[in-house]
Order: C-alpha cells, then sequence, then structure tokens
C-alpha cells in the first residue's frame, strides 16, 4: 500500500485548474478511455460540491459497487482527502477508525476509490468515486483520469 505522503503527492498532482459542469462530460470521457474494458465493472460517480453530477453503473456491477461509493464519497466529503488516504492514515485498521472518528460503519469506509476533486484557485471542489475493481485500482483510476483531465485543460 502507498504512504500517506506518496498519496497525498497524488492528490497534489491531480489537482484541476477548473472544475464546473461543463468539465463533467470530459471527466466521463478521460474515464471511459482511460478505465477500457474496466469501465462495464465499475460504478463512476461525480460529485460537484455535494451535488451528484454524474452516475454511470457499468453492466457488470450491482447495487453493492452503489453502496460502496457513497460510504466511498462520504469519507472523501469529511476529510477531503482520498478514501486510500484515510485507510493509510488507519493503517487499514477499521475499528480503530470508527472508534476515533465517531463515524458510522453504515455510512463510512475507508476503502480506495474516492478522490477530492480539488481546484488550484478554490480548493476542495468535489468528489469523483470509481467502485468496482479493487479498492486501490479503483484509487488509480480516479487518479490516472484526474492527471489526464488536468493535461487537457
Amino acid at each position: 500500500m502507498k504512504s500517506t505522503a506518496e498519496i497525498s503527492e497524488q492528490e497534489k498532482t491531480a489537482t484541476l485548474n477548473h472544475f464546473t459542469l461543463s468539465d463533467v462530460p470530459k471527466l466521463v470521457n478521460v474515464i471511459k478511455k482511460v478505465s477500457k474494458e474496466n469501465y462495464q465493472k465499475i460504478v463512476v460517480e461525480i460529485y460537484k460540491g455535494s451535488r451528484l453530477v454524474f452516475l454511470s453503473a457499468g453492466d457488470q456491477t450491482t447495487a453493492e459497487n452503489n453502496l460502496w461509493a457513497k460510504k466511498k464519497y462520504n469519507v472523501v466529503a469529511q476529510y477531503e482527502h482520498s478514501s486510500l488516504y484515510e485507510k493509510t492514515v488507519y493503517n487499514a485498521d477499521n475499528k480503530v477508525f470508527f472508534e476515533s472518528s465517531g463515524c458510522s460503519p453504515t455510512d463510512y469506509a475507508i476503502v480506495g476509490g474516492g478522490f477530492p476533486l480539488n481546484v488550484s484557485t478554490v480548493g476542495f471542489s468535489g468528489v469523483l468515486v470509481i467502485s468496482g475493481l479493487t479498492d486501490e485500482e479503483d484509487h488509480e483510476l480516479a487518479y490516472a483520469a484526474l492527471t489526464e483531465l488536468k493535461k487537457l485543460q
């Protein structure tokens, strides 16, 4: 697993120049391109602020993927870091996370796949969630898509 320093550097590298509703279709296209054949295996959620502005559930996903996506979103929205970052902070110890944070396992999961949408001029601006692969693959897909979108800006 990556260190918190490595994940923090990824979050910094993936900071966008801007993120508006007109960027959502561009991000979706990048996710499709980067994920290739895995696109049908994932749920994708994109939030602008706390507003869900895009949802896609691939043919090979189930309702469970949507539940994990919501839990990942809640972690990122609460801590403004990726869900994999929080997993690393707590050394993947769910018990310690839930006891120290007061968060509920019904609503939160410290597993990779939730990634903050940061904008250089304003900071935390939303969340990208990928759910359906391993949690580290979900995280890496989100990171790859955001860095690719940044190149297009």
